[in-house]
């Protein structure tokens, strides 16, 4: 009976209408082109071209669901009922794997859409199974093809069909290519890198040092790494990392740090204009290397730019221009090599446009993960590049000079040691966890303390001790970079993943040795001792010529009469007393005065610099400091009056405050009441004594109009 009469079709007209089917091309079609883009996805160089088969893949996923439902119920319908065959077993198969694939693109593509980021073990199994679905198709074609074989010489139809699909199959994947290719050779590009510009200046001086010989960054040992300029454009747009529904906690803790208004803070703009103006605009790259990269590498610090700044100043030291440092050298003086980061499609724009770069960074992570996720970032010496200074002969003309150096206090305390478990870095106090976190880039392997399902990113405030500059400049955020700060500086703050370490309390204590009792009439003498307990370098550590760390003492007696007071600030002028009315002298002993830590610079010729100057330091006077773990001690002499009544009570504060009063006048005289911020005192650490009267012992008699 005639197969066309009886309804059952034959296997040579089934295999006849399989290999002729459009929608078996289709779905082949998009199959083959989507195992060639994923391929390409995953084993291919970061491009435009890689981008665009992200993007060609997503949509050839999409386009494929529905014409693969519908031809695989068709298919499995068609060949239900023939035997048992390795052919159709492996259809088989092949059908749960595509399916497979497609519910886990489709997962990846709604996270890269919508998620924080795409899931690792999602990931994986698409790769699997695409891969899978590569080989498992071209196997299953070539079977159903060499089982028809023997018969195709007496069946002409069957090559010619299986001839017309691999064509159509060809043609089409060829086109999808080509267009590929022309539009990635089409695309515009921004180059990153940037030739120095005709007329760009090096600092003369500077020129005479072979390690600063031909460097357009000197007298700053921060370079790029080809030696080019770098488009400010590549490492500023810090706030795309957070609106694009990505970083946004950790934008939020950079945007008032010090680390974001290192620039444009009215103080260093102040002194870097005088720095250019004794000097030569080029010198100020110095400063430009840790203050201002985006400048610095945009070629801005020079005779064209009077402000020293280019359009990423606004942003100091932005999230890309950090993560894009590539090597470090404990020399300090920003000795790193910084590596432009390599742009996806569109990550400047804003709208739908930013929407797909953003699409794409999530999609296809690896080259973002490459550029950012350096290992260098967690080390000490990743910090210490630029928080380890000193002057060199280049700059003042005379000599090295040393600088501040936190990275050397701290590699030379108690607090560095071989034992990761014991051992605190940087990043342990200042990036304290934030659990929890919202952040994509959440958890980390690599830590002692961490790991990578630990919910917790580091926080980017890095809390230290500027609680002004945020307030100042009425940065986002700043009320709680403030609170923040002053918790630290009081010795509030917990970190509970260094607890067992680190101690509660304050970072830096003031203790007092006094006499249990005294006589009316005589002097006595009082100790104050200061401890670094906390801080991972000395105590106080920093621009030590216009921060102030001091012991304010006050002795009182049973009325509230006070009886001496030692480093008071004066209520007129804001000026550090040393005692009552006292103006306090730089490198007072230590049985005169009150205890300031600080120091400050001399020029060549032996005088202060006030001003920050450093650009002429040559050395210093009065530098006094506590190393980690030890402590300093400062006496204090009064005498009783005969009429005090006891007990007298000693008391002491540790304080604090960014700024000394008279180099805010010098540098930025107008920056408080332009603000309308005055600058606080924070204290430390407070102790008290009480010392008892011996009034029968006294040696003066009290006078008429004695109490």
């Amino acid at each position: 009976m005639d197969s066309s009469t009886s309804g059952v079709i034959s296997d040579r007209e089934r295999a006849l209408r399989g290999w002729r089917s459009r929608l078996a091309m289709l779905v082949v079609v998009l199959l083959a082109a989507l195992a060639i883009t994923g391929l390409w996805m995953y084993f291919a160089p970061f491009s435009i071209m890689s981008q665009l088969q992200v993007l060609l893949h997503t949509a050839l996923g999409l386009a494929l669901v529905v014409p693969y439902a519908i031809y695989a119920f068709k298919h499995l319908k068609g060949w239900w009922s023939q035997r048992l065959t390795a052919e159709k077993l492996l259809g088989y198969v092949l059908v749960v794997i595509v399916a497979t694939s497609i519910v886990s693109g489709l997962v990846l593509t709604t996270q890269a859409a919508f998620a924080l980021r795409i899931g690792d073990l999602w990931d994986l199994v698409h790769l699997v199974g695409g891969i899978a679905v590569a080989v498992l198709l071209v196997l299953h074609l070539t079977m159903a093809y060499l089982r028809r074989r023997p018969r195709a010489t007496s069946w002409p139809e069957f090559s010619g069909s299986v001839r017309r699909f691999s064509a159509v199959n060809a043609i089409a994947l060829g086109a999808l290519a080509a267009v590929v290719a022309v539009a990635a050779g089409l695309w515009p590009t921004r180059p990153t890198t940037m030739p120095l510009p005709e007329g760009y200046t090096l600092p003369e001086y500077s020129q005479n040092f072979e390690e600063y010989r031909g460097s357009p960054f000197a007298p700053s040992y921060a370079r790029t790494s080809d030696g080019t300029l770098i488009d400010p454009s590549v490492l500023s747009g810090s706030e795309s990392c957070g609106t694009s529904g990505c970083h946004e906690q950790i934008l939020d803790e950079w945007e008032p740090s010090a680390h974001r208004f290192a620039a444009m803070n009215p103080p260093f703009q102040a002194v870097q204009r005088n720095f250019a103006a004794d000097r030569e605009p080029a010198e100020t790259r110095y400063c430009g290397g840790c203050h201002d990269p985006i400048s610095l590498f945009a070629g801005a610090k020079d005779l064209g730019s009077l402000d020293l700044s280019a359009p990423g100043m606004q942003e100091g030291v932005s999230c890309a221009a950090c993560h894009s440092i590539s090597e470090v050298d404990q020399r300090g003086n920003a000795d790193y090599v910084i590596t432009p980061p390599q742009e996806y499609l569109w990550t400047a724009a804003e709208g739908p446009r930013k929407t797909v770069s953003d699409f794409l960074i999530r999609a296809y992570p690896r080259q973002h993960l490459a550029d950012y996720d350096r290992n260098i970032l967690r080390t000490p010496e990743f910090c210490g590049t630029c928080h380890k200074q000193f002057i060199p002969e280049a700059l003042n003309r005379f000599g090295m000079a040393p600088g501040q150096n936190q990275y050397d206090e701290w590699r030379q305390s108690h607090w560095h040691s071989d034992d990761a478990s014991t051992d605190l870095s940087c990043r342990d106090c200042h990036m304290r966890l934030v659990m929890d976190s919202s952040d994509p880039g959440h958890g980390e392997g690599g830590d002692e303390r961490r790991a990578p399902d630990d919910g917790a990113h580091r926080h980017h405030g890095t809390i230290a001790t500027n609680m002004l500059m945020p307030e100042v400049l009425k940065l986002p955020h700043w009320e709680s970079q403030v609170a923040l700060t002053v918790e630290w500086i009081q010795g509030q703050t917990i970190i509970p993943e260094i607890a067992d370490v680190w101690p509660e309390g304050p970072v830096a204590t003031v203790d007092l040795l006094a006499p249990s009792s005294a006589v009316p009439g005589n002097e006595i003498e009082v100790r104050a001792i200061v401890t670094n307990r906390k801080a991972g370098h000395n105590f106080t550590t920093g621009p030590l010529d216009f921060m102030q760390s001091w012991v304010h003492l006050r002795g009182v007696d049973a009325d509230g009469l006070l009886l001496a007071e030692f480093g008071a600030i004066d209520p007129d002028t804001r000026y550090l007393l040393d005692s009552d009315g006292k103006p306090h002298e730089i490198g007072n002993p230590r049985d005169e005065g009150t205890l300031v830590l600080e120091g400050i610079p001399l020029d060549e010729f032996g005088s202060k610099l006030l001003k920050h100057e450093l650009w002429r330091k040559a050395g210093g006077v009065g530098q006094r400091v506590i190393f980690p773990r030890y402590s300093d001690s400062q006496i204090f002499r009064f005498e009783i009056p005969v009429d005090a009544k006891g007990p007298i009570t000693i008391s002491a504060d540790l304080n604090y405050r960014r700024y000394r009063q008279d180099f805010l006048e010098l540098v930025v005289p107008d920056m408080e009441a332009e603000s309308g911020v005055i600058q606080r005192v924070v204290t430390h650490h407070s102790s008290s004594k009480t010392i008892a009267l011996d009034a029968q012992a006294a040696t003066v008699t009290p006078g008429p109009g004695a109490r």
